[in-house]
């Protein structure tokens, strides 16, 4: 079990069952391009029994206050992770969404929607620029222009598959590498308040 060099090992205090959980969450969010640390505060997040603070992440994990902000604050905007109160406490604190219908249904509209309607616009530079550059490129401007084609259809098949994912998220949550379903009227934990 190799660790990173770039990286010490997981903080002292947490429990091995939460490393556990940290390790998984720090696996899943590199394979998809996100920062360790997101990996990392989202795994103890949803490891933890009871919102947890920032100060804690910040200390459990032994990660700066500047990775858990920036963390905290990309995992809220995708609606992985939601503020919530506790009463006596004027600290912030967080709860990590376990339902995968809600994270898979934030995670689509917040992070690849924009991603893919980024991609037209690039896709419509691309072929700007085969066209500007047609006659010097000669019979390879028909190859590029066919290439580009593809990519438009590709990506305009994605958009319109969104919504239809996003429909069919509570079926498809069994295949996924883990599950997370929990229904709309799970218990939540007593310190929680709308």
């Amino acid at each position: 079990m190799p660790e990173s060099v770039s990286k010490p090992p997981l903080a002292e205090s947490l429990h091995p069952v939460e490393t556990g959980f940290v390790r998984f969450f720090v696996h899943l969010a590199t394979t998809v391009g996100l920062p360790r640390s997101v990996g990392e505060i989202f795994g103890l997040l949803f490891a933890s029994m009871a919102p947890v603070s920032f100060d804690e992440v910040v200390a459990r994990l032994g990660i700066s206050k500047g990775s858990a902000s920036q963390g905290l604050r990309l995992l809220t905007q995708i609606g992985a992770v939601s503020q919530v109160y506790v009463r006596g406490d004027r600290r912030t604190f967080y709860l990590a969404e376990t339902r995968m219908r809600q994270l898979f249904s934030k995670a689509l509209q917040e992070s690849l929607r924009p991603h893919l309607e980024g991609n037209s616009r690039h896709i419509g530079l691309l072929e700007e620029t085969i066209e500007e550059n047609a006659a010097a490129l000669g019979p390879a401007a028909g190859h590029y222009r066919s290439r580009a084609h593809s990519l438009r259809v590709w990506n305009e098949k994605a958009l319109a598959l969104l919504p239809l994912l996003d429909m069919l998220s509570p079926l498809l949550a069994p295949f996924l590498p883990f599950n997370l379903v929990k229904s709309d009227s799970a218990s939540e934990p007593d310190s929680k308040t709308s």
